[in-house]
């Protein structure tokens, strides 16, 4: 049985969709919830979700990374395709149920008692989370489809029923369920794509040693996406800091995705040209990966640094004045991600070097703890935000030390180059043209659409060859038609 796969562009296609929902949706909900629940309900949620999400992380055990990887490489052969499958599966359900039965005495005996119980659907959405089959079959419609139709759905029912200050167990209750429905969601499409195959102890167990490996990683990852929010918590116990942290990290978070859109439909077509040794083919992917994370990065950098505060007070209201300083710091962390991101899922993962690679995840860990524990008492908010992102700044750092021979900094260079003074620009016109609205949504929808504009004109004046080619090849389709 041979399987289709969609193209790289598909399934990118696919999956950026999925990842534009997951835009929208904070798009749509941030101005709402942070008006209707403050400041410091925000906050609430921001630092028992850390808590929750960190368990969570622990029962996964890697096994996203490690799934898609396994599953890319299994190919055409469903038999294997399905053992690997149920094995991985089986192995997460139980180290999950395993974390929650450790982490309900505690749920229960703190303050936030009820905001933790409320988000139980976060451990079983957990559990029924199968899309890393999806995405090693290469197959992303499957989760773009049926998860963005359960995020519209949690959009609906958030502003119908989610009023007052008081409604805050309303808000967690229909992010834990829509995001459990959406894992349930993928499991009638298992149809076709496994077949019955007998299991054992010992082949669910086999697997344990290697998750490990991708389990590092996650932790380390958690450590400086998530922990950073539950050491605001500790260091500081100021809810309000919690809440502006987190209303600024959902800004970036939404421009990240972007970001995984590619990064994750790469990964499991490097996995199976590195399984096949296809080193040409590996070669202009990378090409074309250069091209691309530097097209959105640089203008995601500049583009946000010159836009947020006149973006920051109509999108979450008043008393969100503090947001406007935390993205500034947080503006770098996109190059840093882009690049650290297109290394290890490119090169490292898909050779099956995660080992390698965790040296770089362990060293940006206990960086950004050592920053967190000294920034944060003084700086707060803003202490957290500086050690993200040198945390960021030091896996990308590390990664291209370890793949230096790899890799062609000139090319490199030369597909970045370009993007950067036309970013640069950008911020040039946007940073005088800003001074000449008013603080409104159209003002800065107008500064949005003149930031693309000035963009996209200066890197076709300097002839960029990524996107003189794409222009191409679009006018060619278009004109064919």
């Amino acid at each position: 049985m041979t399987l289709k796969k969609d193209s790289v562009k598909v399934n990118f296609i696919y999956n950026l969709i999925y990842n534009i929902i997951n835009i929208i949706v904070p798009l749509v909900t941030a101005p709402y919830t942070s008006r209707v629940l403050g400041a410091a309900n925000i906050g609430i949620y921001s630092y028992t979700y850390s808590i929750v999400s960190s368990m969570i992380l622990f029962g996964a055990l890697g096994t996203a990374t490690y799934g898609q990887r396994e599953i890319a490489a299994a190919g055409d052969d469903i038999e294997k395709r399905s053992r690997l499958f149920w094995e991985i599966w089986i192995l997460k359900a139980i180290a999950t149920i395993v974390i929650f039965i450790f982490f309900l005495p505690y749920a229960i005996t703190t303050k936030y008692c009820l905001y933790y119980l409320l988000q139980i659907p976060f451990f079983v959405a957990a559990i029924l989370d199968i899309s890393y089959l999806f995405q090693g079959l290469e197959k992303f419609k499957y989760i773009a489809i049926r998860n963005s139709l359960v995020r519209i759905v949690g959009i609906i029912l958030l502003f119908l029923l989610v009023k007052n200050q008081n409604d805050l167990w309303i808000y967690l209750l229909i992010i834990g369920v829509s995001q459990m429905l959406g894992n349930v969601s993928m499991w009638p499409y298992l149809r076709g794509n496994l077949c019955g195959v007998k299991l054992s102890v010992k082949g669910v167990t086999h697997h344990f040693k290697e998750v490990l490996i991708y389990f590092i990683p996650s932790v380390t990852y958690q450590i400086y996406a998530v922990l950073d929010k539950a050491m605001l918590g500790w260091l500081v116990g100021s809810e309000y800091e919690n809440g502006y942290y987190e209303q600024a990290h959902k800004i970036i978070n939404m421009v990240v995705n972007i970001i995984s859109a590619y990064t994750i439909v790469m990964r499991s077509r490097m996995s199976v040209l590195f399984a096949k040794n296809a080193r040409e083919e590996i070669h202009n992917k990378m090409v074309t990966s250069y091209n691309f994370i530097a097209f959105l990065v640089f203008p995601m950098t500049f583009g946000l640094a010159a836009v947020a505060s006149g973006m920051v007070p109509w999108f979450f209201g008043d008393g969100y004045d503090q947001v406007t300083y935390l993205l500034y710091l947080f503006c770098p962390i996109f190059i840093f991600m882009g690049y650290s991101r297109m290394i290890g899922t490119h090169i490292l993962t898909p050779s099956g070097r995660q080992v390698i690679s965790n040296y770089a995840q362990i060293s940006a860990a206990v960086i950004n703890i050592i920053f967190n524990a000294i920034l944060i008492p003084r700086f707060f908010a803003a202490g957290a935000a500086i050690a993200s992102v040198v945390s960021e700044m030091v896996v990308m750092m590390v990664y291209f030390i370890m793949v230096r021979k790899e890799i062609n900094f000139r090319e490199m260079f030369d597909a970045a180059w370009k993007k950067v003074v036309a970013a640069l620009a950008m911020f040039v016109v946007l940073f005088n043209v800003e001074k000449m609205f008013t603080v409104s949504i159209r003002a800065s929808f107008f500064e949005i659409v003149i930031g693309i504009a000035v963009y996209g004109v200066v890197l076709l004046l300097l002839r960029d060859s990524f996107l003189c080619m794409n222009a191409k090849r679009m006018m060619g389709r278009i004109m064919s038609r």
